[in-house]
């Protein structure tokens, strides 16, 4: 049996685990861009100081309270917590209203 031989059959199993493995990484980061490019944004009320808001009559409750936007499975702040960072541009697609007071994921509808 030559040198190589013997590495191969030693290493058989990693090579088979190896592959394997990485077809699963493949396949999540494929599932993964499916379901971003599908999923609903969630939307909060924001102030002009960036602090959550309630989302109840958003833009007519005070002068600058606005829309900020969260993709689905993001985490959102609670209504006095900071949106930094939230997105301020409408999604292409629908925003869905709706995220509990107390925060948690921005999730998409039902």
């Amino acid at each position: 049996m030559t040198t190589w031989e013997r590495i191969r059959e030693s290493c058989g199993g990693f090579v088979v685990t190896f592959w394997v493995g990485l077809a699963a990484i493949v396949g999540l980061f494929v599932a993964s861009a499916v379901l971003q490019h599908e999923a609903d944004t969630g939307e909060v009320c924001t102030s002009a100081v960036a602090v959550r808001v309630p989302d109840v009559d958003c833009t007519g409750h005070r002068p600058g309270d606005t829309w900020v936007y969260y993709r689905a499975g993001l985490l959102v702040p609670p209504v006095g917590g900071s949106t930094a960072g939230a997105s301020e541009d409408a999604p292409d697609g629908s925003a869905v209203p709706g995220t509990p007071e107390s925060g948690g994921p921005a999730a998409p509808r039902s």
